[in-house]
C-alpha cells in the first residue's frame, strides 16, 4: 500500500508579495519626501547665515567710518566711483561705494536680496517693496530675500533680517 504524500511547498503568494511591495514603497517615498524636507531646511539656514552676515558686514563697516554713517541711509544714484585699488574717496564717496557693493552681494547670495539702512522706531516689520522705516528711532540695517520654498509666488511675504546699530 503506497500512502501518497502531499508536501506544501513553501513561498510567497502573489498577494503576499503585492502587500511587501506596496509597504516598501511607502517607505522609500516617506524617506525621499523626508530628504527634500532636509535640503529645503538647509538652504533656508544658509540663506539666514548669510542675511546675517552681510547685516555684520555693512554694521562692521558703517562703525569704522562712522564720520559717514548718515550717507548710508540714502540711495545712491548708479555709476558709483570704486574706492578700491587705492582711489582716492571722500568719506561720503566711501560710504556709498560700500552701500553700493553690499548690495550687490545680497543680490547675487540671496534669491531676491535687497537691503537698507534707515531709522526705524518699529524695526521688526516692512518688506522688499515697503520697508516701512518711519524716520524716528535709532539706525538700523534691513535685509530682504525671497524664501526659497516660495520662490514662485510673488505675493508670499520675504523673509527678513534686521540688526539695530549702537
Amino acid at each position: 500500500m503506497q500512502v501518497s504524500r502531499f508536501r506544501r511547498e513553501g513561498g510567497f503568494s502573489l498577494v503576499e508579495l503585492s502587500v511587501a511591495t506596496a509597504i516598501y514603497s511607502m517607505g522609500l517615498g516617506s524617506l525621499s519626501l523626508m530628504m527634500l524636507l532636509a535640503v529645503q531646511g538647509t538652504t533656508e539656514a544658509r540663506f539666514e547665515t548669510t542675511a546675517a552676515v552681510q547685516l555684520s558686514s555693512l554694521a562692521e563697516m558703517i562703525l569704522m567710518t562712522s564720520d559717514a554713517a548718515g550717507h548710508y541711509a540714502f540711495s545712491p544714484a548708479s555709476g558709483v566711483m570704486a574706492c578700491d585699488l587705492g582711489n582716492a574717496c571722500s568719506t561720503e564717496e566711501m560710504a556709498v561705494w560700500q552701500l553700493e557693493t553690499w548690495r550687490g552681494r545680497l543680490a547675487a547670495e540671496l534669491p531676491g536680496g535687497s537691503g537698507l539702512v534707515c531709522r526705524d522706531r518699529t524695526a521688526d516689520d516692512g518688506n522688499t517693496d515697503d520697508p516701512a522705516c518711519d524716520g524716528e528711532g535709532g539706525d538700523v540695517i534691513k535685509v530682504f530675500w525671497q524664501p526659497q520654498a516660495n520662490h514662485d509666488d510673488p505675493d508670499s511675504p520675504p523673509s527678513r533680517q534686521v540688526l539695530r546699530l549702537p
